[in-house]
């Protein structure tokens, strides 16, 4: 959702009359008549298209317990192969599916763009609020094999882990969607949106990876910075899950080395900024 406000303010910013073609297209979402409009009703006017974006955004998790029909499991990743220096031969990856969030990515933007069922064509724009944030979570990007994890640890779904200040358990790829905020408060997610675009470092001219606007190259970006930094080349941190069904339930789940949160906090937000500047470009043609 924070993806989504940096967009809107950028759009606000660079090209206004963008943000009421986008309204027009998610107008016609399915469940804009039957949920959006209630919510959006009792906000000021002003912020009704803000947090219309960001009810986009989160759609594709929503659906996951409201709308099973329409969840697609397989679009919020692709899990490009890492096999850390040492591990033996009997050590083998797989190749990401078929279908994934690049594959994904392509088909929705695409639909956004030719889709003539205007119900259809507000769902794929939905879906590309949506992984265009995701792919710059590294770990959506991203699975390591090893002697513990021989079938993979599905971008760090099996990496059980706990932070330096006590709190409970968890795996590593919940730990690198949370970094940046758990809140669902709009209020707070644009104050957080506006926090990061008021920092110099976050500036178009200092991101250079904006050069790189293909759907591939992000997720290369994501990858990269998930074997150097989030499996740390390799000295992964945290325990295997095993037959845990979640990870509060393992008790010698490994501690965070000192400094890996503070990272892990600095990359969540220049990955954020950049997936709203990118989601942004892609929303200017419409």
């Amino acid at each position: 959702m924070v993806t989504a406000s940096v967009a809107y303010q950028i759009l606000r910013e660079e090209k206004p009359t963008a943000i009421g073609a986008v309204r027009a297209i998610l107008e016609q979402h399915p469940w804009y008549a039957e949920r959006w409009r209630e919510h959006l009703e009792k906000i000021p006017e002003a912020e009704r298209d803000e947090f219309l974006f960001m009810l986009a955004a989160r759609w594709p998790d929503d659906i996951r317990t409201r709308d099973r029909a329409q969840h697609r499991g397989p679009w919020h990743y692709t899990n490009f192969p890492f096999k850390p220096a040492g591990q033996p031969d009997s050590v083998t990856t797989k190749p990401p599916e078929p279908v994934n969030i690049l594959t994904a990515l392509a088909l929705n933007e695409k639909l956004a763009n030719t889709e003539a069922d205007a119900g259809r064509r507000a769902v794929a724009l939905a879906w590309l609020f949506h992984l265009v944030g995701d792919v710059h979570q590294p770990l959506h990007t991203a699975q390591v094999f090893t002697t513990e994890f021989p079938n993979g640890d599905r971008g760090g779904n099996e990496i059980c882990v706990r932070s330096p200040s006590g709190r409970k358990p968890m795996d590593l790829h919940r730990f690198w969607d949370s970094v940046i905020t758990t809140s669902s408060n709009t209020s707070r997610l644009r104050n957080e949106a506006m926090a990061l675009r008021n920092r110099p470092e976050f500036s178009r001219s200092q991101l250079t990876e904006l050069s790189s606007t293909w759907f591939e190259a992000w997720g290369k970006e994501s990858f990269e910075i998930a074997v150097k930094i989030a499996y740390r080349n390799g000295a992964i941190p945290g325990k295997p899950k095993g037959s845990a069904k979640e990870c509060d339930t393992v008790t010698d789940a490994g501690v965070l080395p000192a400094g890996y949160a503070r990272a892990a906090g600095h990359i969540a937000e220049r990955r954020t900024m950049l997936a709203g500047l990118r989601l942004a470009d892609l929303l200017k043609r419409f």
